[in-house]
């Protein structure tokens, strides 16, 4: 199914928007974080929180798990996080026919912005210089990352994933 929008009028989100919404989503993402810290403290036992390899063979899978899941229900679902609809941006498949992202961009594009904070935020940063207006996420995920106008943004409805 695709959407009625026409996203090639549509420019790139500059990088303070994509900050901004990052920054609005990474409060929900700290919720959740704290919901699964005490899910795993209540499973592992307080006691054993003490060992740092128990942490990082459990813990922070599950963390890291968690926010992928969230980015990949909003992304494919709407194109857009909570944070993202409220600084009027939207993933889409690069075709710019509408298309919802599929697992394997949502994937790709969430390891390649780990990647891009990994390099002190070099590949946010990308988004100044390049000429397409695309971070590395963007580009290797085959996504773009689009400023709606307002009334489009009122209008769009998350959607339901379809194959």
């Amino acid at each position: 199914m695709t959407s009625s929008l026409n996203y090639l009028e549509y420019p790139s989100a500059g990088p303070l928007r994509r900050l901004m919404a990052l920054v609005y989503d990474s409060l929900i993402l700290i919720a959740l974080w704290l919901l699964v810290g005490f899910i795993h403290a209540a499973i592992v036992g307080v006691d054993n929180l003490q060992d740092p390899g128990q942490l990082q063979l459990t813990l922070f899978p599950a963390l890291f798990g968690v926010t992928f899941v969230f980015y990949y229900w909003f992304w494919s679902h709407g194109g857009q996080t909570l944070g993202m609809r409220a600084w009027r941006i939207q993933v889409v498949d690069a075709s710019l026919d509408g298309r919802a992202v599929n697992l394997v961009q949502s994937l790709s594009r969430f390891l390649a912005a780990v990647l891009s904070w990994g390099c002190f935020g070099l590949g946010y940063l990308w988004v100044i210089i390049s000429p397409s207006g695309d971070s590395w996420h963007d580009s290797l995920s085959n996504t773009r990352t689009l400023l709606l106008p307002k009334e489009a943004n009122k209008n769009l409805v998350p959607s339901k994933r379809t194959r």
